[in-house]
């Protein structure tokens, strides 16, 4: 196994973490928000932003320049067409997070609770969800090819 494979292996198994944590959040941490508190809520979520820094959003980061890296970078039997379709997807992600989510969680943190904000949190990550989960099959399709002996 080359460098190119093994590349392509720590983006794929980056994506599926990252995939996982963005459902997590879609599915269980954002739609929680709404339980808290209004006076505990500013506390909860600085906190809980914290935390979320170093298990999420980190490796969320490096797994987008990964993927944009992997354009240039992938095995030779790997489809060029499903790395650009990856890095498009995890664009989006990139994209969505800076426009869209970040400054909701901002408002949140100098607001307090906001029960539209939350729920724009939640609709908001959709495209997120549906995106990472595209990338982590189009990279589990491209680990497939590329590891397919040929006949």
């Amino acid at each position: 196994m080359g460098s190119a494979e093994l590349f392509l292996l720590v983006c794929t198994v980056m994506s599926f973490y990252c995939t996982g944590a963005s459902w997590m959040l879609q599915v269980v941490c954002y739609p929680t928000y709404a339980l808290v508190g209004a006076a505990e809520f500013v506390p909860f979520h600085v906190s809980f932003g914290r935390r979320l820094l170093i298990v999420a959003v980190i490796p969320m980061v490096l797994t987008i320049f990964a993927t944009f890296a992997l354009v240039f970078l992938r095995p030779e039997a790997a489809p060029q067409w499903a790395s650009l379709v990856v890095a498009a997807c995890t664009a989006v992600v990139l994209v969505t997070t800076i426009a869209l989510e970040v400054p909701k969680h901002n408002k949140l943190d100098a607001e307090g609770k906001s029960d539209a904000l939350i729920t724009g949190l939640v609709r908001d990550n959709i495209p997120r969800v549906i995106a990472w989960t595209i990338t982590s099959i189009l990279l589990a399709y491209m680990v497939t090819v590329t590891f397919t002996p040929v006949a």
